[in-house]
């Protein structure tokens, strides 16, 4: 299932997504958080942004899994498998990340509410969720950005 789309693989597809929705979702996670006169016109673009961020993630990591062991057993020699290593290490902490950002963003949407709205929640719980979520959007657009990283410098290595 995620190994290969019309003859390309999944994984060199999809990261692409990961790259860019990722650090949307944390700027509009961020903003929602920490611009309350924001949060009605980010409650759903920050929710949805979060869930397919996630999604594109965990689909990502679970395609890279199978491009390895394909590149394992077509291109063992021309692959720096140290280079790959780190990728993969990267990879796994970015997949946590990003659950970890996914389910905090949706809490965030759920539990801070505009400042307008009836059900005010408490201030201090307010200012915990703010405080995690941005640094759970740090993680996530870091990790993201550090895999990314390390796997360009697997496909690219030797070529400069």
């Amino acid at each position: 299932m995620f190994d290969l789309v019309l003859g390309l693989p999944v994984h060199a597809l999809v990261v692409h997504a990961v790259v860019v929705l990722v650090p949307l979702a944390a700027g509009a996670a961020v903003a929602y958080v920490l611009r309350p006169r924001w949060r009605h016109l980010l409650r759903w673009p920050t929710g949805v942004g979060a869930l397919v961020a996630g999604a594109t993630a965990f689909v990502a990591a679970e395609s890279g899994e199978k491009l390895l062991v394909r590149v394992a057993q077509t291109r063992a020699s021309t692959t720096d498998f140290g280079l790959l290593q780190q990728h993969v290490d990267w990879g796994n902490r970015a997949k946590i990340a990003c659950a970890l950002f996914l389910m905090l963003a949706l809490g965030a949407v759920w539990l801070v509410r505009p400042p307008d709205e009836e059900e005010p929640r408490s201030r201090p719980l307010e200012v915990l969720v703010s405080v995690v979520v941005v640094l759970a959007s740090i993680a996530a657009v870091t990790t993201v950005v550090l895999a990314g990283h390390a796997g360009s410098k697997v496909v690219w290595s030797g070529l400069g």
